[in-house]
């Protein structure tokens, strides 16, 4: 497993269970997004959307749960690909 992959799968979790992600966190573990692949990209793409929401969350209380489930469905996807 990648180190992307692995950082991927933590920080996808840690979001799901009601943690958050920032974009320098994603900036500092994958340096080089434009690499990834399928669901690894998918997942990456997701993790940045949250991380670039942050004041749609603080406005609107339902985004967020919103948003936590379809980072499970990437985080679901992630786990089920075969690399």
């Amino acid at each position: 497993m990648t180190e992307a992959r692995t950082f991927l799968l933590a920080a996808l979790r840690h979001v799901v269970d009601g943690g958050d992600v920032t974009n320098e966190e994603l900036d500092a573990a994958i340096t080089t997004p434009a690499r990834l692949r399928g669901a690894e990209r998918n997942a990456w793409h997701g993790l940045s959307y949250w991380a670039d929401d942050d004041d749609i969350r603080a406005k609107d209380p339902a985004y967020a749960p919103s948003r936590r489930r379809q980072l499970a469905s990437l985080l679901s996807a992630l786990e089920n690909e075969i690399v």
